[in-house]
């Protein structure tokens, strides 16, 4: 889970220090650990967005100075989008898409072409909330968003570099995770269910 966010970010993104990174859906168990590892690699301000209070209130435990509650109306969340990106943002990595993202970009497009030279580079990685979105072409046109897949940049030597790389994290008690432990027997009763709300379930005998 932590290389869905690791690749993106460093090899992907390729995020420089004090970027500010967006993370689209960091309430799930990858999301919590790519709010973690974006402050890892440098970033200067990470938001993060979610549905469930109880996840939100904990990403910002992990590190996110921000977050954006997808349970508002549609105009509270671009609104909401707009003010925590102040200066823009950076590097968004998404494991939604669907209609939050739809939103997302739809605050990230001006009324008119600006000529800033920023680019927002957009990492898509997850469906949870739908598997296609309309883009409107002025998005591409005025945004500066480039988007590209979760695998950019990937090779041997980067899976090499980058499960080596979460090791040492985890040694170094620089990354946690949730875990929710369900004894084997009762594995038909949780199967499917969405309980376990941004934890790994492990099975246990």
């Amino acid at each position: 889970s932590a290389l869905t966010s690791l690749f993106p970010l460093k090899w992907g993104a390729k995020l420089l220090e004090g970027e500010t990174v967006l993370i689209n859906g960091a309430t799930g168990v990858s999301g919590k650990l790519a709010v973690q590892i974006a402050k890892l690699l440098g970033a200067g301000k990470v938001v993060g967005t979610g549905r469930n209070p109880e996840s939100m209130n904990k990403i910002k435990e992990l590190g996110a100075d921000a977050v954006v509650d997808l349970k508002q109306s549609d105009q509270d969340i671009i609104e909401t989008f707009q003010k925590e990106a102040k200066d823009g943002y950076d590097v968004i990595i998404d494991y939604v898409w669907g209609k939050p993202t739809e939103l997302l970009l739809q605050a990230m497009t001006p009324e008119n072409i600006k000529l800033t030279g920023k680019s927002i580079r957009l990492v898509q990685v997850g469906e949870k909330a739908g598997r296609s979105i309309s883009l409107p072409a002025s998005t591409l046109r005025t945004s500066g968003i480039e988007i590209f897949g979760g695998t950019k940049g990937m090779t041997l030597e980067a899976i090499n570099e980058g499960t080596e790389q979460v090791w040492q994290w985890i040694r170094e008690d620089k990354l946690s995770m949730e875990v929710e432990e369900v004894a084997l027997k009762d594995i038909e009763d949780i199967w499917g269910k969405d309980a376990f709300k941004g934890k790994r379930v492990v099975l246990v005998p």
